[in-house]
């Protein structure tokens, strides 16, 4: 079945739409969860919801040599990743760890253009950094917030995440040339089981549990563990790994969105331009034909 280059970008808006909610959901979850049980968490669902699957993708279309990329694979995401990313918003908030989170589409860009030979254009480039701009805008204009522990430190594990994820990336869109999205889920699930299972028996478990701290933990497990890494992988199969990088810079901007929305924070008129440039680049750069452009 062929899906057209729309319906993807749409499902790729979706998939980091809930990945943006994330960044609430964990909010909540660390009201009574450890960083250790929403990392596992976010494995653990989807390793279970990849085994019922078992059949669907056992058929691994292995060959000599894949074991490198799918160690780089897991080693990346959900490792390091989860582990940057998690303790990130222990130590910063949402708007600061969303400036460097801005480097995750020119890092993938560059990476995929020397390493995968894919074209960076220069309507690419532009696009990039009218979304670097607007989320960076976006993110300094926010209002200060003083749960901001450690931010130096925050922002240099979201750094880490960024780098992690932009590896991730090139070596999915490496390895999904013969290996199924679903398969490529899978592996990661269940490589972050067995990564993270050692260090979950040293956390010890909360002693008390609220709703909304349960809700953040299913859902970092369901909508983010199992939907958002599907859509992902999928777009990955279809899209190059530049394009696919671009749409990320959408997490911050759905963050603010729900934190307005659900946690009650503003969002002012300087932010509202920011998101819309953010937008206007994410449009200008994947709207690209494929003849369109100079490459570099």
């Amino acid at each position: 079945m062929k899906f057209s280059s729309w319906s993807v970008m749409l499902l790729l808006v979706v998939c980091y739409a809930l990945w943006g909610g994330g960044m609430v959901a964990m909010k909540y979850a660390f009201e009574s969860f450890a960083v250790f049980h929403v990392v596992f968490a976010r494995v653990a669902f989807a390793a279970l919801f990849y085994l019922a699957l078992f059949p669907r993708w056992k058929h691994l279309p292995y060959e000599k040599g894949d074991w490198k990329y799918l160690l780089l694979l897991v080693m990346f995401e959900p490792c390091l990743f989860f582990l940057c990313e998690t303790f990130s918003m222990k130590y910063t908030t949402a708007s600061q760890g969303g400036i460097i989170a801005a480097c995750f589409p020119f890092c993938t860009a560059v990476a995929a253009w020397f390493l995968l030979k894919e074209r960076l254009t220069c309507r690419t480039i532009v696009g990039i950094i009218l979304a670097v701009i607007g989320v960076a805008g976006s993110a300094w204009f926010a209002e200060d917030d003083a749960r901001a522990s450690d931010p130096l430190l925050g922002n240099l594990l979201m750094f880490g995440a960024v780098l992690s994820s932009s590896g991730y990336a090139v070596c999915v869109r490496f390895i999904s040339r013969r290996y199924s999205f679903l398969s490529i889920s899978a592996i990661q699930a269940l490589g972050g089981v067995a990564a993270f299972a050692p260090f979950l028996m040293g956390s010890s478990l909360p002693r008390t549990v609220t709703f909304p701290a349960l809700c953040g933990l299913l859902y970092m497990g369901i909508g983010v563990g199992i939907l958002a890494y599907l859509l992902l992988n999928f777009s990955l199969r279809y899209l190059e790994a530049g394009v696919v990088s671009l749409f990320g810079n959408l997490i911050p901007i759905f963050t603010l969105i729900f934190a307005c929305l659900i946690l009650g924070e503003r969002i002012n008129l300087p932010q509202v331009v920011c998101i819309g440039l953010t937008l206007v680049g994410v449009l200008f750069s994947s709207t690209e034909k494929r003849q369109e452009g100079k490459a570099l």
